[in-house]
């Protein structure tokens, strides 16, 4: 059997990869990614690198899954959707995925997209990923993500590594091994402990790299720590008690850089327990901070 994907990188590109590579196991299907461009004058130059960068990230995420692989940045004049036929009838295709954002009612009225083309004109059964961040369940969000999670402990990073079972984790237990990961990787998310890892450290190379950190803590559980985090740009910070539901805070702060927001639900969502440890006067101190704070997160 044969599968191709019509890829262009992004996190619909990412989910329809992810729901591909599953039917393919299950299939043991050949999988083609395909990306896709007219070429031409309006052609740039770094758009070409990027497809090229795209596919490369898919090829090793076919192959970690064990598959067979073959990519093609396909540029012969053709629009996506006349391209993505013409390859899938010369190649005898058996199945296509597609990936497909939400669309205004207009835009869906009229659909004169790359899906819309193949749907019509495919003679194979053709599957859309849809990509509405809003009804996105926290494993799909979470599906797949690359997450770097830095603790002393080596028990809380095996616990975070059974309840995010459906990421690719890569885990130290050190400064000096993070610090490698970092320099070798970049991550949709990085989770860092605070005492023993130079959390703080870490969490400054982490945001140079724009890869957003859910500061999680025990020992360092104080509003000092907690300011200082949020001014050295964590996302979230998080009490080592709320472990068992940190894949939904870990969802909470992707779903919020995808919305192009800095802050999500999960100050408000722990203020009574943020009271119950500090105090309910704990703000006061630093009224001036908090309130510019709760502005700029919409609190």
């Amino acid at each position: 059997m044969k599968i191709m994907i019509g890829y262009n990188g992004g996190d619909v590109g990412k989910r329809t990869l992810s729901l591909a590579r599953d039917y393919a196991k299950v299939n043991n299907a050949f999988v083609y990614v395909v990306f896709s461009s007219e070429g031409g004058a309006s052609e740039k130059q770094d758009d070409v690198f990027k497809g090229r960068e795209f596919l490369d990230f898919a090829e090793h995420f076919m192959l970690e899954a064990g598959l067979q692989c073959n990519t093609r940045q396909s540029v012969r004049g053709l629009s996506p959707g006349e391209d993505l036929i013409k390859f899938a009838q010369e190649t005898k295709i058996d199945h296509i995925f597609l990936g497909i954002k939400k669309k205004s009612s207009v835009q869906k009225a009229i659909l004169g997209s790359t899906a819309r083309y193949v749907i019509l004109n495919s003679s194979c059964p053709v599957t859309t990923v849809n990509w509405d961040l809003e009804t996105l369940t926290t494993r799909d969000i979470l599906k797949d993500r690359k997450i770097l999670v830095v603790d002393d402990e080596p028990d809380i990073i095996e616990t975070t590594k059974e309840i995010l079972d459906m990421c690719a984790i890569d885990s130290a237990l050190n400064f000096e091994s993070t610090k490698k990961l970092l320099k070798a990787n970049t991550y949709d998310l990085a989770i860092l402990d605070i005492a023993g890892v130079k959390g703080f450290d870490l969490l400054e190379m982490a945001v140079k790299k724009n890869i957003p950190v859910l500061m999680l803590t025990a020992h360092s559980l104080t509003p000092e720590n907690l300011k200082k985090s949020i001014e050295k740009g964590a996302a979230s910070y998080i009490p080592k008690d709320e472990l068992v539901n940190i894949a939904d805070h870990a969802a909470d702060v992707i779903r919020t850089r995808l919305k192009g927001k800095k802050y999500g639900a999960w100050f408000s969502s722990l203020k009574s327990v943020f009271d119950d440890k500090f105090g309910q006067k704990w703000k006061d101190k630093d009224r001036k901070f908090w309130d510019t704070f709760d502005d700029k997160s919409g609190q």
